[in-house]
């Protein structure tokens, strides 16, 4: 019996990406961490995962028309549910 560690269920693949300085710094100084003086290992990693979780899980309308605004001026981010239900509140009709 081989011991060590146990694969990932899902493994993982590299990915290269190149950002530019100021964009890299922003993000080093969000992830930095003073107890370790440098940002922790993996912090990249679930930074990034975090946030393409958010792109795939979330949709973005636009609720002006609903609210008589200006196209464009009531951009909402939210799950494809709670727009559902933002939508059909702004459109129903006060008696």
């Amino acid at each position: 019996m081989t011991r060590g560690r146990r694969p990932n269920i899902e493994p993982s693949v590299a990915t290269n990406l190149h950002l530019p300085e100021t964009v890299r710094a922003r993000l080093d100084l969000l992830l930095f961490s003073e107890l370790e003086g440098r940002v922790p290992k993996g912090a990249y990693q679930r930074f990034f995962l975090e946030r393409l979780q958010e792109f795939f899980t979330f949709k973005t309308r636009d609720l002006s028309p609903q609210l008589g605004l200006a196209p464009g001026s009531c951009i909402v981010r939210a799950t494809p549910e709670a727009l559902l239900f933002l939508e059909s509140y702004l459109t129903k009709e006060t008696p």
